[in-house]
């Protein structure tokens, strides 16, 4: 039974593509039911090799992920779905699970991902590729379609069984994003003299938990990426209460063992903040602070992060009340990021001339330039 996740792109008068990413226990026969589901979805090279070929190519190359793009769903929340590939006029029914009664129907354009349950908790656990753990980072929506919605070999009872597994990998996720990210706030804010403790506006965080899966990535760099994507996924409206939804139990649990403290910014008020209490988010004045210059607050925060990036625990805490040596210490763990992010984003980017084709790979590097211009 495959759990979807998919990012929310709110509400846009011009929406975008939406991301979604199905996990599944068996992409063999995922693959295998979907290909006679959807072979249209699926490259000539694809349905030539068949699910083994298409299941090798996921599993063994890129960030392990399998992405269709460009296609087209009416999403109708009464119960009725239908999906069809962009250049088919051959319209079938899609598996989707919906939430409420109602007549309203929508066309959205998307691009589905297919990903082995053990390699997304992987990722989410150890930060392999940062891909799916990066794109985690950012408020998403969960759906667990019932087994008789899935696209697979019959119901999967052990899939039912891993949400909580995936659930809990994921709180293990969002500590190490948010750990990384105050790490490395004196990367960035290097023309300021260290002081003892600094407080900084938690949209600020935010911001930097969603930059993380950029850093090193060749389409940044490159222009084929919208350069404002980060901004818009911290600032659109209605982004705020999202974030703070997502981040609030991780911040409450460093500000219970003193890492941090969450405090009311505005009118000058320095009341903390409780924010495992509901009712104080959404805010737009709240503020952290912590004492950077602290090597047990580093060390902590050190101790969050993914085996493959402690194992730099020494250069990346740094000395005590050295503020060069902190600052090192920060562009040390960024260049860790990108030594991550860099080789996955290129070699996953590649991976579409064979999943999607030439042609759906040429059309969706062309919008991605068009996002980066500008234009």
């Amino acid at each position: 039974q495959p759990s979807s996740i998919s990012r929310p792109n709110g509400v846009n008068a011009n929406p975008g593509m939406i991301d979604i990413i199905l996990a599944t226990e068996n992409p063999y026969a995922w693959h295998k039911r979907n290909m006679q589901c959807h072979s249209d979805h699926y490259s000539l090279m694809a349905r030539i090799g068949g699910p083994q070929f298409v299941t090798w190519l996921q599993v063994n190359f890129g960030a392990k992920l399998y992405f269709h793009p460009f296609v087209n769903i009416d999403i109708n929340l009464d119960g009725s779905n239908h999906v069809e590939d962009s250049q088919s006029s051959d319209t079938k029914q899609i598996e989707i699970a919906t939430t409420k009664s109602t007549k309203l129907s929508i066309r959205r354009q998307i691009k589905y991902g297919v990903v082995s349950t053990d390699d997304l908790i992987q990722d989410l656990l150890h930060w392999d590729y940062l891909y799916l753990a990066g794109r985690m980072h950012k408020p998403i929506v969960s759906i667990d379609l019932p087994p008789n919605l899935s696209c697979s070999e019959g119901p999967d009872e052990e899939a039912v069984c891993r949400a909580d597994e995936i659930e809990d990998a994921q709180r293990t996720n969002l500590l190490s994003a948010v750990s990384a990210s105050l790490l490395l706030h004196d990367a960035t804010n290097n023309k300021h003299s260290l002081s003892s403790l600094q407080s900084f506006p938690v949209s600020q965080l935010y911001t930097a938990i969603a930059s993380l899966s950029y850093t090193g990535d060749f389409r940044m760099q490159t222009g084929a990426e919208d350069p404002n994507k980060v901004k818009k996924l911290v600032e659109s409206p209605g982004m705020s209460k999202l974030w703070e939804n997502m981040y609030s139990e991780t911040l409450g649990k460093l500000q219970n063992l003193g890492v941090i403290s969450v405090v009311d910014g505005c009118q000058g008020s320095d009341d903390v903040v409780d924010m495992t209490n509901p009712k104080n988010h959404g805010g737009g004045g709240k503020h952290l602070e912590c004492n950077f210059t602290d090597v047990a607050i580093r060390k902590q925060l050190v101790q969050n992060l993914p085996p493959r990036l402690r194992k730099h625990s020494d250069r990346i805490v740094g000395a005590e009340d050295d503020g060069d040596s902190i600052r090192q210490g920060s562009l040390v763990l960024r260049q860790e990021l990108a030594n991550i992010v860099a080789p996955a984003a290129k070699s996953q980017s590649m991976k579409g001339f064979f999943s999607a084709g030439v042609s759906k790979s040429w059309r969706y590097a062309l919008a991605k330039f068009a996002k980066g211009s500008g234009k």
